[in-house]
């Protein structure tokens, strides 16, 4: 079966079969998704809960971006990867149509660290983790309508990467894979439009339960046959593409076509916001001069057309607020995207940006997913541009001082400028899990 070969892929896996370029982006990745965890561990939910867990000083797994509190490596995978997906600034993947990086790294770092793996093993099991991931994923996308990609297929590159890092066999990963498919969650797309933050623990659930079905599978759980495809099969849109699990397997590796976020809302507004920012570069004019915007894009993008955003998680999935923010800021960071920035100011700019699916946008997706925004102004000018797709993937690639600056602005608040170039070389490199913890103290 298609699932056997790919546990068996993960199970063989060695650091000197990782080509160099596939290692060289894999430890961007890895530091990036680092990055976003920090940037995240201040969201009020994410602090409280960090609170409530470190009183509970049972574990030896570090919650990252406190002074060393630790947790089981449970709970740590779970609360480290809810701080990485609430910020929306995590590395993702399209044809994937989700976020696989921080799927796999928080319950890598929470268990490589308290059985002291070293960092090619991290390295190599982030890589493992990474192509199962995506490759599960291509098997089920498009998912059914309302369905949210993550915690759906996420799990299941969980189980991989940490399945690799103990170096179970082949045969133990598949059941473990095939167990983490069984924890597949009814996750909702209407929790990110609607502003339900439940959303952002849906990777948490996924590195918590991908962790536990290792750890089954070593006991002796074994999984059902085929159980991928099959316990998946209820949030596919379509039949299974079992093909998809081994298509290129080892040639092409998967991390190289993922992408980086440098605006923090989700994907689909980024087009979008980079064809205002353009805009914003080559004209003058500010919010105030702005009578009416009018954007063309795909279908998944343009049902994010909620004027009236009333968090922050909701204006993540709003392309008007995004706009609106971004002509009235000049910022689409982590600032532009929080409960004190769905200001009234905002929400009026907001209440002029009209969102459209278009049949030419729609054909070129998901190869390419593209906007085009053309704005009015009050004296009658009109302004337009368009992107074929959104910054930060292979059509339009960031470059490595991009995603450092990214990196610094997130981390500096939370470590100090001090230490944030440690962090990232360590990142980098990258080292041991326990050393990598180490340096994210606050």
């Amino acid at each position: 079966m298609e699932d056997a070969a790919l546990a068996s892929f993960v199970s063989t896996l060695d650091r000197e079969d990782v080509p160099d370029d596939v290692a060289t982006r894999a430890s961007l990745a890895i530091a990036d998704t680092v990055g976003v965890i920090l940037g995240g561990a201040s969201d009020p939910a994410v602090s409280a809960l960090t609170r409530a867990w470190a009183n509970d000083n049972s574990g030896q797994a570090t919650i990252l971006g406190t002074a060393g509190e630790r947790t089981s490596a449970y709970r740590a995978a779970f609360v480290n990867a809810t701080a990485g997906t609430v910020l929306e600034l995590d590395e993702g993947h399209r044809f994937a149509a989700g976020h696989p990086a921080i799927h796999v790294l928080p319950a890598l770092l929470a268990d490589g660290e308290s059985s002291y793996r070293s960092g090619d093993e991290l390295l190599t099991a982030f890589v493992a983790g990474y192509e199962a991931a995506v490759r599960v994923a291509e098997m089920v996308v498009p998912l059914a309508d309302g369905v949210h990609p993550h915690g759906v297929w996420g799990g299941v590159g969980t189980a991989a990467a940490v399945a690799r890092l103990r170096e179970l066999d082949a045969e133990t990963t598949l059941h473990a894979m095939r167990i983490a498919a069984n924890y597949a969650q009814h996750t909702r797309f209407e929790a990110a439009t609607e502003g339900a933050t439940v959303r952002n623990s849906y990777a948490g659930m996924s590195n918590l339960s991908g962790l536990v079905a290792v750890e089954q599978a070593e006991a002796g759980f074994t999984g059902l046959d085929d159980g991928i495809a099959r316990h998946l099969s209820s949030v596919a849109a379509g039949d299974p593409d079992r093909a998809a699990l081994t298509d290129g397997l080892g040639d092409r590796w998967e991390i190289q076509r993922g992408y980086f976020k440098v605006h923090a809302a989700c994907r689909y507004t980024h087009a979008v916001l980079d064809v205002v920012e353009t805009l914003a570069e080559r004209h003058a004019f500010d919010a105030a001069d702005v009578a009416a915007v009018h954007v063309e894009t795909y279908p998944s993008a343009a049902a994010l057309s909620n004027t009236r955003p009333k968090n922050a998680l909701q204006a993540k999935f709003s392309i008007p607020f995004a706009v609106a923010s971004a002509l009235t800021t000049g910022e689409t960071g982590k600032s532009s995207f929080t409960d004190e920035a769905v200001t009234r100011e905002v929400l009026d700019v907001a209440e002029r940006v009209e969102v459209t699916a278009t049949d030419e946008f729609a054909a070129r997706a998901p190869d390419e997913r593209g906007a085009r925004v053309t704005i009015e102004t009050n004296d009658g000018a009109v302004f337009a541009h368009e992107v074929r797709a959104a910054r930060g993937g292979e059509h339009d690639p960031i470059t490595d001082a991009d995603l450092r600056t990214k990196f610094d602005q997130l981390v500096a608040p939370v470590i100090g400028d001090e230490s944030v170039d440690g962090l990232w070389t360590a990142a980098r490199e990258p080292a041991a899990p326990r050393v990598l913890c180490a340096l994210t103290r606050a």
